[in-house]
């Protein structure tokens, strides 16, 4: 899949996404937001998880941005990456995976 494919897939799951929060169908809207950004995003995690950690922290410190848009971005790509066995092997020292309900409180 070229990137224009995987642009238009992943404006359609956006548009799915939003559909779903409109109904109030948070988990799917937030699954298909992550589907998004995982299409939208391939090559860039394909990189970050060979081992580019300029990339890696350019995504990390979006996710703290002030453009709500950017940093909903950033956050699914790293849960993206948090899902990865791969990533997980590799970076498994540095991070860990918080579960929400931890997060909330």
């Amino acid at each position: 899949m070229n990137q224009l494919q995987r642009d238009k897939l992943a404006e359609t799951l956006i548009a799915e996404a939003y559909i779903c929060l409109d109904r109030g169908d948070e988990d799917d809207a937030k699954s298909l937001l992550r589907q998004s950004v995982k299409v939208r995003f391939h090559d860039e995690i394909e990189k970050i998880i060979n081992g580019d950690k300029d990339l890696l922290g350019m995504f990390a410190r979006m996710q703290l941005d002030k453009d709500p848009d950017k940093k909903l971005m950033a956050r699914s790509l790293i849960q993206v990456l948090m899902e990865d066995k791969r990533f997980l092997k590799m970076y498994k020292p540095i991070f860990s995976v918080i579960e929400e309900d931890e997060e909330e409180n």
